[in-house]
């Protein structure tokens, strides 16, 4: 509840808070985006690439700040887009040759440039303050959301192929791993369930403590040991239990709220399913 015009009240966020909450959002933004330049980020329509991306803040970050400046000014603000779906697309087409670095150079430019502006103003009200934090932390969290939910979209994409080409050759080697042992169908399905099934108490002390416990052997050691244990289970209980516990893995990222994502939990989720995957789909391609 606001007190007056330029004051916000006790239980509301200061600009402050907002900026500190900004700061912590883009630079996990930054991170994810930086991670690999060359990514096609699913977004609510057609993919789009890091810069593009940053591009996009800085497009809507300027526009922000030129409204905060012709009020300052008291001048006219620019006018009302009225069709932000079209003037995104007219962005995209007008970036797609941007390089990544002058990309990001732009939107951390928009993106101090606004909060500069918003400084300016000298208010503390807390409409105002909710319409920084919108354009500041709402919108970013809004496109991470976004890169979650394409995140999720590849990892089904991947669990696709790797079940297809463990399922049309269940019995046999089918690729050898960098140590020389030979792996069947029913082996990968055991261990992917095997390195799926210990991320969830990593990840659940990840969300509580913010650090990742260490495993408790060498990758190496770990494979060794469960392909041992694993010598006698059959391929449909292999891949059930595989089964089973990917859709677990799945959930527990679907439920995992926007605002605790980090760039290591995203590393730990992609490297523990894609890139697994894709690991061993390499393998495979390989040695067919």
């Amino acid at each position: 509840m606001t007190t007056d015009a330029g004051r916000a009240s006790d239980s509301a966020p200061t600009l402050s808070d907002v900026f500190a909450e900004s700061d912590a959002r883009w630079q996990r933004h930054v991170e994810l985006l930086d991670w690999q330049p060359d990514y096609r980020i699913r977004g609510p329509e057609d993919p789009f690439t890091p810069a593009q991306e940053y591009l996009h803040h800085a497009h809507w970050l300027e526009y922000a700040t030129a409204i905060v400046r012709a009020r300052l000014d008291g001048a006219e603000p620019p006018p009302r887009i009225e069709d932000t779906s079209a003037q995104n697309d007219a962005w995209a087409m007008e970036d797609a040759r941007v390089p990544h670095g002058e990309a990001k150079a732009r939107a951390e430019s928009a993106r101090i440039g606004y909060i500069e502006a918003v400084r300016a103003t000298g208010r503390g009200d807390d409409r105002f303050v909710m319409g920084v934090r919108g354009n500041l932390v709402g919108h970013v969290d809004q496109h991470f959301s976004y890169m979650v939910n394409g995140m999720l979209e590849h990892e089904s994409m991947h669990w696709e192929r790797i079940t297809a080409a463990l399922d049309s050759h269940s019995r046999g080697r089918l690729h050898r791993g960098e140590d020389g042992i030979s792996w069947e169908a029913v082996d990968i399905y055991a261990h992917l369930h095997r390195w799926m099934w210990i991320q969830f108490p990593r990840v659940e002390a990840y969300l509580e403590t913010g650090e990742v416990p260490e495993l408790e052997a060498s990758v190496d050691e770990l494979n060794a040991r469960w392909l041992a244990e694993d010598d006698r289970v059959k391929f449909e209980n292999a891949r059930r239990h595989a089964f089973r516990t990917r859709d677990r893995f799945v959930r527990m990222m679907q439920d995992i709220p926007i605002e605790q994502w980090s760039m290591r939990l995203v590393g730990l989720c992609v490297g523990n399913s894609v890139g697994h995957y894709q690991e061993h789909l390499n393998w495979i391609v390989r040695d067919a």
